[in-house]
Parts: C-alpha cells; structure tokens; sequence
C-alpha cells in the first residue's frame, strides 16, 4: 500500500493491533503524502502523526484521600486485576517491585523492554498499584493489583501512532484497565480506532484530559467511551474544562501527591495525570470487588456514584467517590455510623453569623456525608468529612432570632445508616451597641492618637473584646463595674476614628466617627496701629480676625524683642510703652491655639516719635516790655510728626491759637491785667507738647 509513495518513503511500520501504518516521509513531502494515500483504493484514513505530552509537573503537595480509604474497608485490590500503564515506560522501585510487572512492550524502540525513559510512567504506575507497607512515596490506590508496562513516550513526548499501538497492545493482552496520563489537541481518527479497540476488547479506558486551562478538548479523552479525567482539589481552583453546553470531561480527582520516582527518589506531583492514575486505581478496585464486571458498567458507575457539590452548575466535573462505587457494586454495610463529636456543646452561646464546625462521625465503611438539622430543614451538609479542607460547615441561624436553638447533627454512611445527635445552644443574635463617650464628636482633634472613652454594651451578653476595624488602633480596657472601655485610639489624616466590639457569642459591631481636624495653628489676623504709623508715650496694639477649629488660648506681642505680654480673650490688645524712645519700633504677634499650635504673625513696623517740636518767637515784645493795644507774637515751630496747633497763653489762659505757618498770634492787651505772664505753647500731631517765650509784659 505505501508502495504508491515511492521513494518518499524514509521508513514504515505497522500499527500492533491496528489496521493501520506509521509511515515516516520528509516534512516537505507530508503533504504530498497524505493526498496521495488519500486517493488510494483501500485507504480507510491518512493523518499526520500528531505529538502527545504526558500530564503531569512537579510541586510539592499532597494527595488528599478521595474516599479511597474508606473503599479499601470493602477491597483493597486483587492481584488478578491488571492495570496497563500507557505512558514513558515503567521501571520497578522499593514501592513497586519487579514482580508486580507484567510483560510489556517498548513502541518506542520497538522491542520488549518497556523499561522507564524518564520516570513519568514509574510514578503513575505507582499512584495506581505502590505496594501498601513501608512505603518510600505513597500508597497505592490497588496496592496489590498488577501493572502492565507500555511505553510510548520519550522524554514526555510521543506520537498518536505509538500511542494508538499502546492501547491496542495493552487490550490485547488482556489488561482490564488502561491508564492513559499523556494528551494532545489533535483529534486523530487512529486514536480513536484504539479507544474503540480497547472498549471491543473489554478494557476501560482512563485518559488525561491535560493541565490547560481551557475548555478545548483533549485526546483520546475526548473520545466515546473513554473515561476523561482532570484534576481538582478541595478549593476548585484549577479551571473548569466543561461548560454549559460543552461537556467532554466526566470525572476529576484531587492530583497531588509524593511519590517515589524511577531512581527511588521521593518528588511531589500534581496534574491531570496523577489523577488520572488514581481513577484508574480505583477501577482497579471495582474490578477487585466484582471480577464480572464489565468495562462498561465500571465506567458508568464511576460516574454515577461522583460526588456533586451543591451549589456548583450542573455541568461542573464531579468528583470521584471510590466507596461510593464499592457500595454500589455489592457492598454491604449494616451497621450504623457513630458520633464521636457534633462540636457543638450545650448552651454554647452562638452569634447572628452562626457557627463554624466541624462534626466528626466513624463508620465501619466510611461516613457517606453528615446533615446539619434545624427544625427539621437541612441547613448545611458536609459531603465529605474525612477531608479537612471540606469538612467545615456552618450552622446558620434564623434573623433575629434570640434564645433556645436545637442543632441536630445527623452521619449517613453510604448504606444510608444513620446517627443523629442533637445539641441545644442558646443563639444571641443582638449586636453590641458602640458610643463614644469622650472626646464629644464635635470636639476638633489634634494629632493621631487620642484618649477616648468608649460606651459598649450587649443586651444578651456580655462584651469581651474591642478592635478598631482596619484603622490603627490601640487596644481599649474595660473599666470594672461598667460598660466603659478607656484608652487611647488612633486618628486618621481625615479625622476617622473607629472602633469594633465582640460580645460573648461572638457578635460584631463597629462604629466610625468622623471628627473635625486641627492640625493647623490658628489662621488670619489683623494688626493695628497700621504700618508706618507713628506712635508715642503708651499705645495701644490690638490683633483681631484670627481664626482656628479648637479656639485661640493666648496671643502674645513683643515690641523690638521685648515681650509686652499676652492676652486671652478676642479682639486682643495690649498697652505698648514707648518711654522716651524716638524711632522704629518692630511689632511681632503670636498666637496659639489650644493644642499649643502656634503661629507668628509678620512683623508690624511703626514709628515711636517721643521728641518735643520745636520752636522759637521770631518777632514779639521783650521781656518786661510795655505794651498796649493789640500785640502780635510771630512764632516758627517744626516736627518730625508735624505741628498741630501754637498757643499764646498769657496768665496761664490760652488767648490765641493758630494751625498754620507761619504761625501769628494776637492777643488785645486792653482787656488783660496789668502785668501779664507771656509764654508760647506748641503740640504736635501726636500730643508731644514745647513751652517756650516765657517773658513778663506791663500794659502802659
């Protein structure tokens, strides 16, 4: 047949148990090949070979049991079953012995030594059948059944054709269950003629479903009849391959274990290929419990008795259930479970959020699940209570609800035997009640840590905890004999303040404040006298317009470094003595607020002038002049303030005044004594007064 190729051909070789070739030709002539082929009479098929990659990475876990023990109370395996290994060969190791091996074969180098390439297949082989003692790795799910090497893998790699000649060898020679951990995308038509072949042979076929995280199908697990496993763990966190209306995958199993390697060394795996080993091990087992069954009912069995969780979609791949299928292939089981613990004792205070527990139950089989009762509703279910991971549930209670609350905790193992036992706790469902007492809310806040009286108080129960929710915080004491708690808290940038409470049962309740903010000084001001303006003897300066969240508590003034004083209640203002002093004099505020915030206000310059004016009579009678009529006194004066006024006084009463230079006063002298005391008086603008001119006149 491959004749009409020609010198293309570079080597061929019949597919064992296959009506089928491998034949190897040039990348660039593949092509050309597969046309040719294709148009030849007698040719059912031609594909190109695609690659397989076994399923499977190193990291470190462990393999949680996935009812496994609990099947082994039925079976641990029987050396009659005989499980094939279709994967990188299998070498034997102090967990599996060399005469636990079958006959094999190696399609890989073509002869009869299906010795282990690169320890893929050892571990699968011991995943599904490592002898149960003193175990360097881990136990075997079919501790006792045989394994049947087939390599067609080479460093993790393989083709569809050595593959497909695996599966048909490994069923024609008689073995019930093969285990295929290895994958690829290719949907080859000679892969699916070996899965056929082995379901015509009798064997169950158990294939990875691989590691992608994708909804893409994989091979041969994608093909009928085939059993496609994935792996999963107690938290679903590996992706979901099946979808709402795309459901290729049937079963899954936790994926993670230690095992012991090819060269005796112990590795941590995980991957769908070690799940697809434990599926296989447990077909093992079902073959070991019913030695007439058929490939076919195991795998539907395997199917049915998986375990769903309840609140996942139905198209979620479910869980294997190894004694489930042990059960349901002619298991018996008579008695009863027993309760060892409900974790629930009685009048245990529990919270609105209910509690946590974890019940534990023994069974001479294996507990199938455990209900959690409340007046007669099933309100929670733990589905497999064995496994740590899972076997949390949580008894809710109703809202609002105070008092007396029954719990009924009820194990069912896989006959559906049961054992209740009911536990009365006493349900306060009241939140705590959270003021703060000390500092007022409208109280402005200062700093980041604060002292705070907190009022917390539970009408059910008593408080016995207090956090400050994701704020800082310092923890709070209770004050003996009240519902107090004092102590010091902690302030956010934005003026938050929070506090969070627990009573007894375990109730929370939690409060934020926000609070005004000071943590500036005080702001604004105004100070008089003006700038420039010209002082003298004592004046007065005030400051007014200053502002600030907590209040001022004092304002303080210095004049040319010499502090005057301080005073405490708006507007502010204080006595500034200037003595004799004549010059700029430098006036400096500062205001503080009550948190001591302070703020010095820019300095005010004014000018002190304590200097008399000056002055001199230009033109007037002598001293002991005569005089009569009307007399004229011409007078000159000056100041650096300006003059305000001249007087002429004569017997000490002002007789004249002018404003202006040059400055002439009249005095008629007709209507004063006789003998009058003469003498010039002059202020300036600011008060500062010169008496000059003193002389004595006699009127003639």
């Amino acid at each position: 047949m491959v004749g009409v190729l020609g010198d293309a051909v570079l080597s061929a070789r019949p597919v064992v148990g296959l009506q089928a070739i491998t034949v190897e030709v040039a990348a660039d002539q593949a092509d050309a090949a597969l046309s040719t082929l294709a148009g030849t009479e007698g040719v059912r098929y031609a594909e190109r070979s695609a690659l397989l990659g076994a399923d499977g990475e190193i990291l470190p876990a462990v393999l949680p049991p996935v009812e496994v023990p609990q099947a082994w109370t039925w079976s641990r395996g029987d050396a009659g079953v005989t499980v094939a290994v279709v994967d990188s060969g299998v070498s034997p190791n102090l967990d599996l012995k060399a005469s636990r091996l079958t006959a094999g074969r190696d399609f890989v180098d073509g002869d009869e030594d299906p010795a282990d390439d690169d320890g893929h297949g050892t571990m699968m082989a011991n995943f599904i059948a490592a002898q149960s003692g003193n175990n360097v790795g881990t136990i075997g799910v079919c501790g006792v059944c045989q394994i049947m090497p087939v390599r067609v893998l080479k460093n993790g790699q393989g083709t569809t054709a050595d593959a497909a000649a695996g599966i048909a060898w490994a069923a024609d020679h008689g073995a019930q269950v093969i285990n295929f951990s290895a994958s690829t995308a290719s949907p080859s038509q000679l892969l699916q003629d070996a899965v056929e072949h082995a379901h015509a042979k009798g064997a169950l076929l158990i294939a990875s479903a691989g590691n992608e995280a994708s909804t893409r199908r994989r091979y041969p697990a994608a093909f009928e009849p085939a059993l496609a496993v994935t792996e999963d763990d107690p938290y679903h966190y590996f992706p979901e391959k099946n979808t709402s209306t795309r459901q290729w995958v049937d079963i899954n199993a936790w994926g993670q274990a230690s095992v012991l390697s090819k060269d005796g060394q112990v590795v941590l795996t995980q991957g769908s290929s070690v799940a697809t080993a434990v599926v296989s091990g447990i077909a093992a087992l079902a073959f070991a419990m019913k030695p007439d069954a058929t490939a076919t009912e195991v795998n539907a069995l395997i199917r049915r008795a998986a375990d769903r969780q309840p609140a996942s979609p139905a198209y979620r791949t479910p869980t294997v259930n190894a004694a489930q299928v042990m059960y349901d292939l002619g298991g018996t089981d008579t008695n009863p479970p027993a309760i060892y613990k409900t974790d629930l004792t009685d009048n245990q205070l529990v919270s609105a959020g209910g509690v946590y527990v974890r019940p534990i139950a023994t069974d001479d089989h294996g507990i199938e699940h455990i209900d959690l009762v409340i007046d007669g509703h099933v309100v929670a279910t733990v589905q497999q209570p064995h496994v740590s991971a899972s076997s949390t549930a949580r008894v809710p209670v109703p809202a609002g609800y105070n008092g007396p609350l029954p719990v009924t905790v009820a194990a069912y193992d896989y006959a559906g035997n049961t054992t209740a036992a009911t536990t009365t706790v006493q349900v306060d469902s009241t939140l705590p009640t959270i003021t703060l007492i000390s500092p007022k809310p409208a109280t402005p806040m200062h700093g980041d840590t604060i002292d705070v009286t907190v009022s917390a108080s539970d009408d059910a129960s008593s408080i016995v905890a207090d956090r400050q929710g994701s704020l800082p915080a310092y923890s709070l004491s209770a004050v003996p004999g009240t519902n107090l708690w004092k102590g010091r808290a902690s302030v956010s940038p934005e003026g938050q303040i929070g506090f969070g409470f627990w009573d007894e049962a375990g109730n929370y309740d939690s409060v934020v404040y926000t609070l005004p903010v000071d943590n500036a000084p005080p702001a604004g001001g105004t100070i008089t006298p003006g700038a420039g303006a010209k002082v003298r003897g004592t004046f007065v300066s005030a400051l007014g317009g200053v502002t600030d969240a907590s209040g001022v508590a004092k304002a303080e003034l210095w004049a040319n470094g010499r502090f005057i004083g301080a005073d405490a209640s708006a507007p502010y203002s204080l006595a500034v003595p200037t003595g004799a002093y004549s010059g700029t004099l430098q006036l400096i505020w500062r205001v503080t607020d009550g948190w001591g915030q302070s703020r010095t206000l820019p300095a005010r310059t004014v000018i002190a002038d304590n200097k008399p004016p000056t002055v001199k009579i230009t033109k007037a009678p002598k001293n002991k002049a005569k005089v009569k009529g009307t007399v004229k006194v011409y007078v000159s004066a000056s100041d650096n303030s300006g003059i305000a006024r001249v007087e002429l006084i004569v017997n000490g009463k002002v007789v004249a005044r002018d404003t202006t230079a040059a400055y002439v006063l009249t005095v008629n002298t007709k209507k004063q004594k006789k003998t009058m005391k003469v003498q010039i008086r002059v202020y300036d603008r600011l008060g500062n007064v010169t008496y000059a001119g003193a002389r004595t006149w006699h009127r003639s």
